[in-house]
C-alpha cells in the first residue's frame, strides 16, 4: 500500500495530511497566525511524529496545484517537489476544484458550483454534476464576474455554491443562492491525498518533479504591467 504525504497551500493557510492509500492517518491544519511559508515544514514534521512514519516511507506526494494564491502555490509546490525528489516518491498534482468536489461527494445537490477568488470582482468557476457517488465536471473553469456566477442559481435546478471565493463574497450572495457550509469552502490536504491515491491505482500519473507547475487564475499585477509571458489557464468570458 502507498503511504502518501498530501500538501494544500492554495490560500493564506492550508493543511497537510498523511494517508495509507485512501485511508487518512492524520491531518493538521496550518496555523492561521502565520503564512504557510513559515508553518508548512513544522507541520509536516509533526505529522511524522504523530504517526511514527518516517520520510523514506513516503511513496507518493500529493499537492494542490491551484488555482489559488501566488505565494501559497509556490510554497506548497516547491516543498512537494523537494520532498518527492529527496525520498524518490512519485508526485501527483491535484487541482483546487477536484479537491473541493471530493470533499462534497456526499452532497445530494444536482450541481456543485465551485469558485476561486480572482480579485477585481471576478471568480474562476467550475461546474460539477452529481453522479451516483461523486461529482463530475461538466463546465471547465472559466474567469467570469461574480455577478454572472450567481446567475447559475437561476438556470440550474438544485445547485449549491462553494469555494474559497465565498470568504469574500458569500455575505453578498443573493437570497436565491444556496451556499455550502463554510467547512466545505476551502480545499483540504486529505481530499487531495484521496484523489492522488485513486489516480495511483488507475496508473493515471503523468507529472514529475520537473514538469509539475502551479495553476494561476490570472496574471500577477507585475506580469500584466510588464507583459511577461506566463502560464495562464483561464481566459475571461
Amino acid at each position: 500500500m502507498n503511504i502518501l504525504l498530501a500538501l494544500e497551500t492554495t490560500e493564506k493557510y492550508g493543511s497537510v495530511a498523511l494517508l495509507n492509500g485512501k485511508d487518512i492517518l492524520a491531518e493538521i491544519q496550518l496555523s492561521q497566525e502565520w503564512r504557510s511559508s513559515r508553518t508548512l515544514a513544522p507541520a509536516i514534521n509533526s505529522l511524522f511524529q504523530e504517526t511514527d512514519i518516517v520520510p523514506n516511507n513516503i511513496t507518493v506526494v500529493a499537492v494542490v496545484v491551484g488555482p489559488g494564491s501566488f505565494t501559497g502555490l509556490r510554497v506548497g509546490i516547491t516543498t512537494a517537489k523537494i520532498f518527492a525528489y529527496a525520498v524518490g516518491a512519485e508526485i501527483v498534482g491535484v487541482n483546487t476544484f477536484d479537491t473541493i468536489a471530493e470533499m462534497c461527494s456526499l452532497f445530494s445537490n444536482n450541481y456543485l458550483s465551485i469558485g476561486v477568488d480572482a480579485q477585481r470582482g471576478e471568480v474562476v468557476a467550475a461546474l460539477f454534476k452529481k453522479t451516483e457517488n461523486s461529482y463530475k465536471i461538466v463546465e471547465q473553469p472559466k474567469l467570469i464576474r461574480v455577478t454572472d456566477w450567481w446567475e447559475q442559481a437561476e438556470r440550474l435546478e438544485n445547485v449549491v455554491f462553494t469555494g474559497p471565493v465565498l470568504e469574500r463574497w458569500g455575505s453578498k450572495a443573493p437570497q436565491t443562492v444556496l451556499l455550502a457550509n463554510e467547512q466545505f469552502w476551502f480545499p483540504k490536504a486529505s481530499a487531495a491525498g484521496i484523489i492522488a491515491a485513486k489516480r495511483i491505482i488507475r496508473k493515471d500519473v503523468t507529472e514529475n518533479c520537473w514538469s509539475l507547475k502551479p495553476v494561476y487564475s490570472r496574471l500577477s499585477a507585475a506580469e500584466e504591467k510588464n507583459n511577461i509571458p506566463t502560464e495562464f489557464l483561464f481566459e475571461p468570458q
